[in-house]
């Protein structure tokens, strides 16, 4: 793996996933069925704001895979607020696929607060294909990251960023949380 830091808060890991797991992740993805992805409004609402988001997601529950997936990042996470310390990574994974003329815009991603004493801090997310036109990463600091499969993007939850437009092709992401204790 290879570490690339772009910004404070802000890094990738190269070669995170190889590509044939990649290829597995987005199969089944598919096989469980995406749904139009609805946008955090607060106080654990949901709303469907397509100016803002319109792409497809799925939601899936997966302990062993967060764990599987904690002990190849863990000697990455990223120190937490408060001296707080990365204890894993939340297993509600969420895929991601965007279309031609779908994005996700400027927006911060929230925390999940699982109890009193863990919550989340950063972003943790992988790129699973490439193949397409647009769907950069890009951060209202001016980074842009590329997608390339395999590649792991973790991110402090509080950075403005947005998925661009994908104007050829589709992509898919994988998503969840470091979790912090």
């Amino acid at each position: 793996m290879q570490k690339h830091t772009y910004a404070p808060g802000i890094f990738t890991l190269k070669h995170f996933l190889s590509a044939e797991e990649c290829r597995e992740l987005i199969d089944r993805s598919e096989a469980m069925g995406y749904e139009e992805a609805m946008v955090d409004v607060g106080n654990g609402q949901q709303r469907m704001i397509k100016g803002v988001r319109n792409n497809e997601r799925v939601l899936h529950k997966d302990a062993a895979y967060a764990t599987f997936i904690w002990e190849k990042l863990r000697p990455y996470a990223p120190e937490g607020d408060d001296n707080r310390t990365a204890c894993g990574l939340n297993e509600l994974f969420r895929f991601y696929k965007y279309s031609p003329g779908q994005r996700f815009k400027m927006h911060k991603d929230g925390s999940f607060v699982r109890n009193r004493f863990e919550a989340s801090q950063y972003t943790f997310m992988i790129y699973l294909n490439e193949g397409y036109s647009g769907g950069s990463t890009v951060f209202k600091t001016g980074e842009e990251i590329l997608p390339e499969t395999g590649t792991a993007l973790i991110f402090y939850h509080p950075l403005l960023h947005e998925g661009t437009l994908l104007t050829a092709g589709t992509k898919y992401v994988l998503r969840s949380d470091i979790m912090y204790k």
